[in-house]
């Protein structure tokens, strides 16, 4: 499951906290393994920063460091055998 653009999603402005709720569901529905994070940067370019889109996941204390490795690069390391 690719989660991108997901703070393209928000009502709110940076960091974007309202973006976790519904973010947390699709782990917990579909498994950390699973899931991949993506900023979908050539549809959202025009709506934020790379920074904004990337930060709100760096700097979560919603996910532990050993998670974000896993949804920002350990997933897809695995799927594509890199």
């Amino acid at each position: 499951m690719k989660i991108s653009g997901a703070c393209t999603l928000s009502r709110q402005a940076p960091p974007y906290d309202d973006i976790w709720e519904p973010v947390l569901r699709i782990i917990d529905a579909f498994g950390l393994d699973r899931c991949m994070w993506g900023t979908d940067w050539t549809r959202t370019s025009g709506m934020l920063t790379y920074e904004q889109g990337v930060a709100p996941f760096r700097n979560t204390t919603r996910l532990s460091k050993s998670d974000k490795v896993q949804l920002m690069g350990g997933t897809v390391e695995k799927v594509y055998k890199w």
